[in-house]
């Protein structure tokens, strides 16, 4: 609890003025504003919030995220701002895949449609592939990066099983559109709000690996595909995972 009396002060105003004057009118705007110009000033209002939230980050291969610019990009998911984390890391419009009931959250709903992601109903066949087809056509034109979360949701025993079993059919529309899928593994976002821990800083890191092409899957299902990936980015993950005790004590933190 101590940690949110810190960080409501803290955070309240930045992000009230926020959605007041960037979110709000971006997503109002939509149609007129184009998409490099809300990423860009989301991104603005992010790399402020996350001045106060005492990261320590660590990018393995930053010329990756510099450069992407039309990707399928995967990543794990432990915390509800991941998608944040991203947007912080690509200078390169991100849209992204998720669950309607995202949508519904106050301002990160907002922030995320404002960048024009797609929120899928699971519940509605018709949605899906609706949708799914949308994403496809999108990914073919090749104008900006797209992100999944494999996973299906957010994976809150990351202390000790890193990464769920990947869904296969999230690399679907990415193997139709014969585009690179670009893993993307982090760890130690999630304790950014837990609020049972109290640190001076809060390491992060980001490991970026080979992007896997369209020469690479050609001729693999969905499934041998999702079980690939996932063993390359469980291997990354383990070594996170070594290298997050080595930063904690850098650091001087415990947990």
């Amino acid at each position: 609890m101590r940690k949110y009396v810190r960080l409501i002060p803290l955070l309240f105003l930045p992000l009230l003025l926020s959605y007041v004057f960037v979110v709000l009118p971006n997503m109002l705007l939509r149609k007129i504003l184009p998409l490099s110009y809300r990423y860009r000033s989301l991104r603005f209002v992010i790399a402020i919030l996350y001045a106060g939230l005492r990261i320590d980050l660590r990018v393995q291969n930053p010329e990756v995220n510099r450069t992407t610019k039309d990707a399928f990009i995967v990543c794990n998911h432990h915390s509800f701002i991941d998608p944040f984390l991203i947007i912080h890391l690509f200078p390169h419009p991100v849209r992204f895949l998720a669950k309607k009931e995202v949508r519904r959250l106050a301002l990160f709903g907002d922030a995320t449609a404002s960048i024009d992601a797609l929120f899928i109903n699971r519940k509605s066949i018709k949605s899906q592939i609706t949708l799914l087809k949308s994403m496809k056509v999108m990914l073919e034109a090749r104008k900006t990066n797209w992100v999944v979360f494999p996973e299906g949701t957010r994976n809150r025993e990351f202390y000790s099983q890193p990464l769920l079993p990947f869904k296969p059919g999230a690399f679907k529309q990415a193997m139709e559109a014969k585009v690179d899928i670009l893993p993307m593994v982090t760890y130690g976002f999630q304790r950014v709000l837990d609020k049972k821990l109290h640190w001076k800083k809060y390491p992060v890191q980001i490991a970026f690996l080979k992007p896997i092409t369209p020469a690479m899957y050609e001729g693999l299902s969905t499934r041998e595909v999702a079980e690939l990936v996932q063993a390359q980015m469980q291997a990354e993950s383990d070594k996170l995972v070594v290298e997050d005790q080595r930063l904690r004590v850098e650091l001087g933190q415990t947990v």
